[in-house]
């Protein structure tokens, strides 16, 4: 079912646009979560802030890649539309 919809060209814009939208959920959705279990770890370990700031750290590293990713893929398929 879902490869039937990949060519179809009504669902390339709804496609494109969750695609891009996942970019900011990312943005603010990994920071968080590095910063969350920093702090669950430095509260069992008393290592307070070091793996605090190491998770958030991470977490903004993890965000950049994904976006980065995610924009090699629009890219890609914007320009294999325009081949088409």
């Amino acid at each position: 079912m879902a490869g039937s919809q990949q060519g179809d060209p009504r669902f390339g814009g709804l496609r494109t646009a969750g695609l891009l939208l996942a970019i900011p959920t990312l943005l603010i959705v990994s920071p968080l979560v590095g910063f969350f279990l920093g702090s669950w770890v430095d509260r069992r370990l008393k290592t307070s802030p070091w793996l605090t700031i190491t998770g958030l750290i991470l977490g903004f590293v993890a965000a950049g890649r994904e976006t980065y990713l995610i924009y090699r893929r629009y890219q890609a398929e914007e320009e294999e539309q325009r081949r088409r």
